[in-house]
């Protein structure tokens, strides 16, 4: 599996991303360990969508491109996978869908997403989040599958491992 935040966080430690987002934005997006910052970062772009809009073509092609070459790497093990399973929290809202044989959304009421969040500490910033995506009804349609997050993480687990099993051919 692949995660498009991952490759995010990994982007952000590459000097060639950290010096154009500094140039752009300042020093003031690094933290004390000369990193980027993400929440700094985040506190600058939701705010500002031609920031927003800065980010995210810097930084999708280079998404894309890692995502590209993991695919292709993944596509030379022998054997090759039964599945290839990528997680990409704007997926409808980049239109990559089509992209992909089939698609499954993760979701759970607003109570519990509200409380998840509150709990990581970033719930000041979930509305900028949500108003970038589309509402989970909508999400939830959209999708091929859809599986209930209401639950423990174990039970979640449980439910994604099937659900790969059932289309891994296991």
């Amino acid at each position: 599996m692949l995660s498009a935040d991952a490759i995010v966080h990994t982007l952000y430690h590459r000097q060639a991303v950290r010096d154009r987002i500094v140039e752009r934005f300042g020093a003031d997006v690094l933290g004390a360990d000369g990193e980027v910052d993400r929440v700094a970062l985040a506190g600058r772009v939701f705010d500002d969508p031609e920031a927003l809009a800065w980010l995210e073509g810097a930084l999708h092609p280079l998404v894309e491109a890692e995502f590209e070459a993991w695919v292709r790497d993944v596509l030379t093990h022998d054997p090759a996978p039964p599945l290839i399973v990528y997680e990409s929290p704007l997926l409808f809202e980049a239109a990559l869908e089509p992209r992909f044989d089939r698609t499954l959304v993760i979701t759970t009421g607003e109570a519990v997403r509200r409380e998840r969040v509150r709990a990581r500490g970033g719930l000041e910033r979930l509305a900028d989040r949500e108003a970038r995506m589309w509402d989970p009804a909508r999400r939830a349609e959209a999708a091929d599958d859809v599986i209930d997050n209401s639950g423990t993480a174990a039970e979640l687990q449980d439910r994604v491992d099937a659900y790969i099993a059932r289309y891994a051919g296991r």
